[in-house]
């Protein structure tokens, strides 16, 4: 009898065991979408192993660039520090929830290829992601107004509801780029930096962007002021006399529209050259002249490259889940889980 009773126990328990499993699952596929990818996604784990076996599990040394500060944090608690500084807390969640598996594919590919010497990762957008503290965080949304226990919440559904997933292109972990406002479209890695040929990052259509604060943007120069930005911020030498309508001669566009190289006082530029130099918000740009100085009409925010935030908040808006958005932006790509050590 008792023995009969132990079995019954048992198989409840299993049963139990069972159930719970395909509600966790059922839930996750409902929000995010990422299981019964079947073999394939099984034979692209595999192939991914050997990058993951060198990563940390546990702990990630992640460098605080004002102080040099290294201090040990998990992938969660540093990507709840990265999503909400690199992307608007108000966003839709699915939104969040695409930036932060974005983000965590962003950071363990950086990591992958040894972005530092002395730690896994840094707080410098410039190099690696924007990273601040929860408590910084925090003020900051108070002093904004923000409601900061569901802006947290949110975040935190964002990354733990998508814990250990990463994106991935034949078995590789991607180049997760990511900017603010596309103006309309993304654009092509192979226009800018170094001519890359990456297949998941061609220009794609990024609608509902119009409302970002940036999205139209004006910057005005005097001769003056141009002549010593281009000479101060480039290894070229420019002389400009004066401003006359064919100053500045936009030569060529990549395929996204975008300008490509110009001409200006008889001097080649590229148009990001331009855009770091003269501090434009993107390189989608005409050019004008009213009242003896230049200027610049520019459309979007950012590279261009990769997902756009504005973008991918208005996706979420309408309907798409955080897997969606990742395949819309970045071309070919698989969702794959990160199985991490104990």
């Amino acid at each position: 009898m008792l023995k009969n009773k132990l079995v019954f126990f048992y198989a409840l328990l299993c049963m139990s065991i069972v159930v719970a499993t395909i509600i966790f699952l059922y839930k996750w596929d409902k929000s995010i979408q990422i299981y019964n990818e079947g073999e394939e996604l099984e034979k692209e784990i595999e192939q991914i192993k050997e990058y993951f076996s060198m990563l940390p599990t546990k702990k990630i040394k992640l460098k605080i660039t004002a102080t040099g500060e290294i201090k040990e944090t998990s992938m969660n608690d540093y990507l709840i520090g990265v999503v909400p500084s690199e992307m608007s807390p108000l966003s839709e969640v699915e939104a969040l929830k695409a930036q932060a598996i974005v983000a965590r594919t962003y950071a363990y590919e950086k990591m992958k290829n040894n972005g530092h010497s002395d730690c896994d990762i840094c707080d410098n957008y410039a190099h690696c992601q924007a990273y601040y503290d929860i408590q910084n965080i925090i003020n900051i949304w108070k002093n904004r107004g923000y409601d900061d226990s569901e802006c947290l919440e949110k975040v935190k559904e964002a990354v733990y509801s998508t814990e250990n997933v990463v994106i991935t292109y034949n078995g590789d972990l991607i180049k997760a780029y990511f900017h603010a406002d596309s103006g309309g479209k993304t654009e092509d890695v192979s226009a800018i930096w170094g001519k890359q040929n990456i297949p998941y990052l061609v220009s794609v259509e990024s609608r509902g962007e119009e409302n970002h604060k940036y999205y139209k943007t004006t910057e005005k120069f005097s001769v003056a002021e141009l002549e010593t930005k281009l000479n101060a911020n480039t290894s070229k030498e420019c002389s400009i006399k004066n401003i006359t309508d064919n100053l500045i001669k936009i030569i060529s566009y990549t395929k996204s529209g975008r300008v490509d190289q110009v001409d200006i006082g008889g001097i080649i530029y590229t148009a990001s050259e331009l855009r770091a130099a003269l501090g434009l918000k993107s390189t989608n740009f005409t050019v004008q002249y009213s009242n003896n100085e230049v200027v610049f009409n520019v459309t979007g925010y950012g590279h261009g490259v990769g997902m756009s935030q504005t973008g991918a908040n208005y996706y979420a808006k309408n309907g798409m889940n955080a897997k969606e958005i990742i395949q819309h932006y970045y071309t070919g790509v698989d969702l794959a889980y990160l199985n991490t050590k104990d």
